[in-house]
C-alpha cells in the first residue's frame, strides 16, 4: 500500500521514508488523525512484540501496549494532531519484546497538508544506549537509570537511588521529575507494570514469576498495582490477553 501526503511544495511518500530509515538504526512510525499505524520500520518491530510490519499496520498503541502505556502516546499524539506542537527527544524506559528494557528517545512532527491541516504524524525514536547518548541536564541521572535497568527484578528504594546518584532526595526527585515529568519510584513502576503485562500476553508464566521477574516480592502489591493502573487484576488481563491462556 503507497501512502503519500500532499504537502504545499510537493508530495510525501511515507513508504519512501520509511525505507531510508531501514538503512539506520533508528526507529521510525507514522500513523494518521486516528492513531492507526500506517508505516513502521524493522526497529519497531521488536517494541511491539510482532514478526513482521503487517501485524502492525491499521492497527492503533492500544491493540499492542496496557492502556496507562498506550494513552501517555495516545496523549502525545493528540497534542501533535491539535496543534500542530513537534515534540523533540523524549526519553522512556520500554520493555522491548526480548523483555529487556531500554531508554529510547523519541521525537514526533506533525505532517500537514495543502491547506495546513495536520493529515499524520511521523516520529523517529532511538535506543540510547547504543548512541551512548543522554540528553538530561543532570548527568548523575545516567547512573540512576542504569541501577534501575540492571536492578528491574529487585527491590529499589528511594535511599538506593539517591545514593546512587550522590543526591538529596529533594534534588533527586526535582531533576527526575525536570527530566521525566514523575518521580523515580511512580516511573519505575509504570515500566514494571509494562513489563509485566508484556510477559502476561506472551508468555506461560505463572503470575508469581511474573510478579518476581518484575520487582514484586508480594504477590498482593502486585495485584493492587496492577489494578491501579489498568483496573483488571493480572489474572484477568492474561485469561483475556495472553497467547497461554
Amino acid at each position: 500500500m503507497k501512502i503519500d501526503y500532499a504537502l504545499p511544495n510537493g508530495v510525501i511518500s511515507i513508504n519512501f521514508i520509511q525505507k531510508l530509515f531501514e538503512k539506520t538504526n533508528l526507529g521510525f512510525f507514522a500513523k494518521n488523525t486516528k492513531g492507526e499505524i500506517l508505516s513502521i520500520n524493522t526497529f519497531m518491530l521488536s517494541i511491539y512484540g510482532v514478526d513482521t510490519q503487517k501485524e502492525v499496520l491499521g492497527k492503533t498503541d492500544f491493540d499492542f501496549f496496557p492502556q496507562h502505556i498506550a494513552t501517555s502516546i495516545v496523549c502525545d499524539d493528540s497534542l501533535i494532531l491539535r496543534e500542530g506542537k513537534t515534540i523533540i527527544d523524549k526519553i522512556e524506559m520500554v520493555p522491548f519484546a526480548d523483555f529487556k528494557t531500554h531508554w529510547l528517545k523519541t521525537s514526533k512532527y506533525p505532517i500537514y497538508d495543502i491547506n495546513k491541516n495536520v493529515v499524520a504524524i511521523l516520529g523517529i525514536t532511538s535506543k540510547l544506549r547504543e548512541s551512548n547518548e543522554y540528553s538530561f541536564k543532570n548527568d548523575k541521572l545516567i547512573e540512576v537509570l542504569n541501577y534501575m535497568e540492571t536492578h528491574i527484578d529487585q527491590k529499589i528504594s528511594l535511599d538506593e537511588l539517591c545514593k546512587i546518584a550522590l543526591m538529596s532526595k529533594t534534588s533527586l526527585l526535582r531533576h527526575f521529575k525536570e527530566t521525566f515529568q514523575t518521580s523515580p519510584l511512580a516511573y519505575l513502576k509504570k515500566v514494571r507494570i509494562h513489563l509485566a503485562c508484556k510477559m502476561l500476553r506472551s508468555t506461560d508464566k505463572s503470575l508469581k514469576s511474573v510478579a518476581l521477574a518484575c520487582g514484586y516480592y508480594d504477590q498482593s502489591h502486585f495485584n493492587k498495582d496492577f489494578k491501579l493502573f489498568l483496573n483488571t487484576t493480572p489474572k484477568k488481563y492474561k485469561s483475556e490477553f495472553g497467547r497461554f491462556r
